[in-house]
């Protein structure tokens, strides 16, 4: 469902990746899988997903740590897991469905940026698979800030390149950490389900179930849906 609120027409609108425009968390959790198989290890899907929460780094950091590896190869071994990522989100792009309809309406009306915390390539493959990689003028991702969600840092970066005002920008957002930072940036949120149900991950955000009634979504932004 989406909500009922009219937001004054913005001229930014930001997307998160993992979780609003792609749906990598098996791509991640598989990766990740196919990572501790290598080391001998199997780590359950549970934990694998949790992952998704957190920076690579510090994920794998914290499984190290929990294992006794003071001195593990961390690095390396996300390097692995990432380039194992890449080829599944290559072979395997999963968009989930109105984005592209969503994306062609807004485009001629307002920037259009990607802001994560995850790898470049990772969006670059996943874009470029889906024939969307023109949509977006602007992507900032996990390379570009020294800080990443929730802290504000990336949001205030993609308004910076943009030349716009936080007033002027919404953010789509899937994750508290996501809403906290372009909140925290003075960017009005939109949280957006797809695979999670309304609850109090939300805060005051708006909140979208999905992308798939694009003109109730363009009604919500204020927009026009000619």
């Amino acid at each position: 469902m989406i909500g009922t609120t009219i937001l004054m027409p913005p001229r930014a609108v930001f997307f998160d990746f993992d979780g609003v425009i792609a749906d990598t968390e098996n791509h991640h959790v598989a990766a990740w899988q196919r990572t501790f198989g290598l080391m001998g290890w199997l780590i359950p899907d549970a934990v694998c997903a949790k992952a998704a929460e957190r920076n690579d780094r510090d994920f794998l950091a914290r499984i190290f740590a929990e294992k006794g590896f003071e001195d593990g190869d961390v690095d390396g071994w996300v390097a692995r897991k990432q380039e194992l990522t890449l080829t599944m989100l290559a072979d395997s792009p999963r968009v989930y469905p109105g984005v592209a309809a969503l994306l062609e309406r807004l485009k001629d009306k307002v920037a259009l940026a990607v802001v994560t915390t995850t790898w470049r390539s990772n969006v670059a493959t996943v874009l470029q698979a889906a024939r969307l990689g023109s949509m977006f003028e602007l992507i900032i991702s996990k390379e570009d800030s020294a800080l990443l969600k929730p802290d504000p840092a990336p949001y205030r970066l993609a308004l910076e390149r943009l030349n716009v005002s936080a007033a002027e920008a919404v953010a789509l957002e899937d994750s508290p950490s996501g809403l906290a930072s372009a909140v925290g940036a003075g960017i009005t949120t939109i949280a957006v389900g797809h695979r999670h149900a309304q609850g109090p991950w939300v805060g005051s955000s708006l909140y979208v179930s999905n992308f798939r009634d694009t003109k109730g979504l363009l009604s919500l932004l204020g927009l026009a849906s000619d």
